[in-house]
């Protein structure tokens, strides 16, 4: 069987459909293009515009309330960020190599030290070169490149840390070697090993606090072990030392989830003064509720000379993702800066008419489209708990696709890897909890499976390219895990002619299968696609084989098919890999009856018009509202967020 653009069957006849647009002339749909998952829109060419990045390693924070960030990578090149009064720099740090690149910008340049002195900037990146950098604390969007150093020829020991104070620079690398350099030209001083160390601070008195282990050491500018260690704290993240009284900030990342303000007048004996955020953090209260002062994932904190309290959280395991909050000194929140949406695509699900949930693989994200576009987002819940769950794969390895369904009045999540691999299942914990235990993986062995789906009854879909296999489900168990028998899977060969199954969606309420995949006559450009043929087949358990229609899918300008597509209501939505004919990761929208092409979205002005790839192979989620009208939710890994397009046909 050979089909064409586009094959409808019609009484169990099949015949060609050519009158169908093609690519040049495609008709663009009338949407709003929303965001979820980052504080700003992302605006902006490459290189330039406002975004969070995508996750942060340390700060510093200036006396006049600026906060420096570092992190090893950040997809649009942020790998080192200055935010101050709830904005951020335009304009990137970046030293054209002359070499077509950048140093300290762009994919993995930047390692996770920074540190500031008055106009001075200092970032290590991951050639071993620590770079200076002039700045203006008045204005965050000036900056001028100084000059650089080299601070090693072992590119895998790479600076973890840094502090400056007082015309001296302490850096930290992977080694435990601790470089003491000049801030006025850069200059090496000395050096000396602390074996185990992980973040420096330097305090009035000169001296330096280190993290060793989960202690915080004292030791002198040239090496030497002093008395005044810290060993209450179960795991220190990161220090520094307060701007306004001096004091030493240390945050624990561990069952308190708190950051503690030590009094070091009396070097030698510290003395807690303060304890500063809910104990437990997100584990207090209702677990997994997100309140300003649950803090969870502590990488940084620091003052102003005012008093003003800074706190950055960021990544747990391979968790990628940036808060950033500033308190008044009694704790009230003065403004929130977030990303949460790297490597993620949000699943969808209706709370009450108009307002939503948006549930990714670690959190939920609240979405009402009653309020103003850019405010109409926030973090709901985080849905991990390192501390009594420590054995949560989502600790070890990001498992970004997402699927959730509501199952006999329970909330269980689905999670898939950013590629081929199966279904981790996590079930929530009783109301009014937002955590999510781990029950088990359900996969096939030995193969790559790219075809899985769970449909609305909470049945696993999974397809080795050759075979549909379905693992019904059965309920909960006595403990509230979901049951499926996973030695008995309902089987079915692929239809003809699909050659391999790259992807599938069964409707249960129609006993409607949709499969995409390749045939004989249409084969797979590049990996991980969608498939060039998407078809439907109604009363598929009765055992009907014959395609309601078949389409050819379209292919970008390097030939390349859709990355993924959902079914929602009488549509059908499929998104491209990157660009095409200029237009950034279109979403093409086809009639579920009769596979007819209805038009095309992306990315509207309220986002710059701008996109990256489709990085996961569950890159988009599609439902039809309780209003009648349509939501679309894309990955936009780029500038950390999903786009979300609002539809009404």
């Amino acid at each position: 069987m050979r089909w064409g653009l586009f094959v409808a069957v019609t009484v169990g006849l099949i015949t060609l459909a050519s009158s169908l647009k093609t690519q040049q002339q495609e008709r663009v749909l009338t949407y709003t293009t929303h965001w979820v998952g980052n504080t700003f829109e992302g605006a902006g060419p490459n290189g330039y515009g406002r975004w969070v990045q995508n996750y942060v390693d340390e700060i510093e924070v200036t006396p006049d309330g600026a906060v420096i960030t570092a992190s090893e990578w950040d997809e649009a090149g942020r790998c080192t960020g200055i935010y101050k009064d709830g904005d951020v720099n335009r304009d990137l740090l970046k030293q054209y190599n002359g070499q077509g690149g950048h140093k300290a910008w762009g994919w993995g340049t930047a390692s996770q030290a920074v540190a500031v002195e008055g106009n001075f900037i200092f970032i290590a990146n991951t050639a071993n070169e620590l770079l200076r950098f002039r700045w203006n604390p008045n204005n965050i969007h000036e900056y001028a490149y100084i000059d650089q150093v080299p601070i090693g020829s072992d590119e895998k020991d790479t600076a973890i840390a840094m502090a400056a104070r007082n015309g001296l620079l302490f850096l930290i690398r992977k080694s435990g070697e601790v470089q003491v350099r000049k801030t006025s030209d850069l200059s090496l001083v000395r050096t000396f090993h602390i074996e185990g160390a992980r973040d420096v601070a330097i305090a009035r008195d000169g001296s330096l606090r280190v993290i060793v282990g989960n202690r915080v050491e004292r030791y002198s500018q040239d090496g030497k072990k002093l008395t005044g260690a810290i060993a209450d704290v179960e795991r220190p993240s990161a220090i520094s030392i307060g701007n306004d009284k001096g004091h030493l900030i240390v945050c624990d990342d561990g069952a308190r989830q708190q950051v503690l303000f030590y009094d070091i007048g009396n070097p030698k004996q510290p003395r807690l003064v303060r304890a500063f955020g809910e104990q437990g953090g997100i584990r207090s209260g209702v677990p997994g509720e997100v309140k300003p002062l649950k803090f969870f994932a502590l990488r940084g904190a620091g003052t102003d000379a005012k008093g003003n309290i800074y706190v950055a959280m960021g990544g747990d395991g391979t968790v990628k993702r940036t808060i950033l909050r500033k308190f008044t000194p009694d704790g009230k929140l003065v403004w929130e800066l977030m990303c949460l949406a790297f490597v993620d695509c949000y699943d969808i699900r209706e709370v009450t008419p108009g307002k939503f949930e948006l549930y990714g693989a670690n959190e939920i994200v609240g979405f009402d489209l009653t309020k103003p576009l850019g405010k109409n987002w926030w973090l709901k819940a985080i849905t991990r708990d390192h501390i009594r769950y420590p054995d949560d794969p989502r600790h070890k390895e990001p498992w970004g696709g997402v699927f959730i369904r509501v199952l006999q009045g329970r909330r269980v999540l689905f999670t898939t890897p950013q590629m081929a691999g199966g279904l981790r299942i996590f079930v929530f914990e009783p109301a009014p909890s937002q955590i999510a235990r781990y029950v088990c993986e359900v996969t096939l062995p030995n193969v790559e499976v790219w075809a899985r789906n769970v449909d609305s009854k909470g049945d696993i879909w999974l397809s080795d390219g050759r075979k549909i296999f379905r693992y019904r489900f059965k309920g909960f168990d006595s403990k509230g895990n979901p049951v499926y028998d996973l030695k008995n899977p309902d089987t079915w060969q692929a239809p003809e002619p699909f050659t391999q199954i790259m992807r599938l969606k069964y409707i249960p309420e129609t006993d409607t299968l949709y499969i995409g995949g390749y045939t004989k006559e249409v084969q797979p450009p590049s990996w991980g696609l969608m498939g060039g043929i998407l078809a439907r087949y109604d009363n598929w358990t009765k055992g009907n084989r014959s395609a309601r229609y078949a389409i050819v899918m379209p292919k970008d300008d390097d030939g390349l098919f859709p990355k993924e597509f959902d079914v929602a209501g009488d549509y059908i939505f499929a998104v491209m890999v990157k660009p095409t004919k200029g237009k950034p990761a279109m979403v093409h929208v086809f009639r579920t009856d009769t596979g007819e092409k209805v038009g095309v979205m992306f990315p509207g002005h309220e986002v710059g018009g701008n996109s990256g790839w489709i990085d996961m192979v569950h890159g988009i989620h599609a439902l039809k509202t309780s209003a009648g009208d349509y939501l679309v939710v894309v990955e936009e890994d780029w500038r950390g967020k999903n786009i979300v397009y609002h539809w009404r046909p």
